[in-house]
């Protein structure tokens, strides 16, 4: 069985609903958006495994349009194991605004996304 969530809200719905009957999002604009959107709208997600694939699989895909919502996502979360994924899938789209956040994150706090940093920008080189 197939458990559908409301792109909004993420409250669990029936896979008919057109409607969210929680904050009423319109669940079929969700539909016809692309799979990279749908992609960036996971980063989103309440679930960390959900996140976690969608920022490898942008990675993989190397989604520019993702790197503004990606560096978001590293600023705000507390997990560092998802920053050192997204600085590795920053890494894969390769854009210069990606590497800079990178050399960035150089001076992170976190020993574990410093590294990691330091890794790609010596890699790079």
């Amino acid at each position: 069985m197939i458990t559908f969530f409301c792109p909004r809200c993420w409250k669990e719905i029936k896979g008919d609903d057109k409607r969210c009957p929680y904050c009423g999002a319109d669940i079929t604009v969700h539909e016809r958006k692309g799979f990279e959107e749908k992609l960036i709208n996971a980063l989103r997600h309440p679930e960390r495994e959900t996140v976690q694939r969608a920022v490898w699989i942008l990675g993989r895909l190397k989604t520019h349009t993702a790197i503004k919502p990606l560096i978001k996502l590293f600023e705000q979360s507390d997990n560092p194991y998802l920053k050192r994924e997204i600085l590795d899938t920053l890494f894969e789209i390769g854009a210069p605004d990606a590497m800079a956040f990178i050399v960035k994150s150089l001076k992170s706090e976190i020993s574990i996304v410093r590294k990691k940093a330091n890794e790609i920008v010596k890699t790079r080189r």
